[in-house]
């Protein structure tokens, strides 16, 4: 791996101006994306967290970026465990499905792995920001997929009395839509 990178990605942090500035130096090296992919999936060593971090400013910021790499990321998505690695990975894929550009691009097995891995993460032990996400992905999944939204009903009405304010307050906004 580049030193530089694992430099950068060990001294980075989650706060936004950091991962800004770290998202801005890969634009202005994308030879170093693959890596940061590669990185962010490789969960055996714990600064793929912060690598996820950087990986979502990184498409935040420029999207089209991730066409080349969305096999790579839909395949490896169950392979996350790490809460905060989860929501930043979460909050891009959500980004992903609402972009119609790369919605495009998307494949019947990307769809398949990212349905799969948003399932997983909801009825996972996570905090409430990755699952929102889970369920926001999976609302704009739903409306191309006529399964979904019986299963996220289900499981948003199971879930609703245990979960948090903040998991509770997305839940019934979804649900309003389904209903």
């Amino acid at each position: 791996m580049n030193l530089e990178l694992l430099e950068r990605i060990a001294k980075s942090s989650a706060h936004t101006q950091n991962r800004v500035e770290n998202a801005r130096h890969i634009l202005q090296n994308t030879s170093l994306l693959p890596e940061l992919i590669s990185f962010s999936f490789s969960i055996e060593n714990k600064l793929h967290i912060r690598a996820c971090c950087i990986l979502e400013k990184v498409f935040e910021i420029q999207m089209d970026l991730s066409f080349k790499y969305l096999d790579f990321i839909c395949e490896n998505l169950s392979k996350l465990k790490n809460d905060s690695a989860i929501q930043s990975v979460s909050r891009f894929i959500h980004f992903l499905v609402l972009d119609s550009v790369v919605k495009k691009n998307l494949s019947e097995k990307n769809l398949e792995n990212i349905t799969t891995a948003c399932f997983d993460w909801l009825i996972s032990d996570l905090r409430v920001a990755p699952k929102a996400h889970a369920i926001y992905t999976l609302f704009e999944l739903g409306k191309n997929q006529d399964w979904i939204y019986p299963e996220l009903k289900q499981l948003l009405e199971y879930y609703t009395g245990s979960e948090s304010a903040g998991y509770k307050s997305v839940a019934r906004k979804i649900l309003k839509k389904l209903n």
